[in-house]
């Protein structure tokens, strides 16, 4: 709306020429129908003005939030891109990791493996070393 000072030079403006009006109509100088029609029409014009400036507020207001809000659209749009490859960079190490993932169990279950392949080896030749250590032995406790 106006601000204190454009609404008191307004008035005044409008108190001057109300004043201006009598002095002509008491001078006889204008009739008072003339008078009367003269400042309808001066206040029907500080009335459209009034309209006009408020609407062209309004559309300062309005040009303000469309420029904000095409602002944040454009804010968003960067971000839904920036969320998007953020998205398939996921994708992709999710993937890199299951591989990994799959490859280390190939691997754990290679060295299980050869570990429990070294370990039966080892339990079978610990038994044949178990039995020369018998048939060694055995000789020796006989007396002859």
């Amino acid at each position: 709306m106006f601000s204190p000072r454009r609404l008191a030079a307004t008035a005044a403006f409008l108190g001057i020429l109300t004043v201006v009006l009598v002095v002509l109509v008491v001078t006889g100088a204008l009739e008072l129908g003339a008078a009367a029609a003269t400042g309808a029409f001066v206040i029907s014009l500080a009335a459209l003005a009034f309209l006009v400036l408020s609407v062209r507020r309004l559309d300062g207001k309005a040009q303000r939030i469309d420029l904000r809000a095409k602002k944040h659209e454009a804010e968003l749009a960067r971000t839904a891109t920036a969320l998007k490859r953020i998205e398939s960079r996921i994708d992709t190490l999710t993937e890199a990791v299951e591989q990994s993932m799959a490859r280390h169990g190939d691997d754990l279950a290679a060295i299980l493996a050869s570990l429990g392949e070294d370990r039966v080896n080892a339990m079978a030749r610990a038994r044949e070393v178990e039995q020369l250590r018998e048939e060694v032995r055995g000789p020796a406790k006989d007396p002859v």
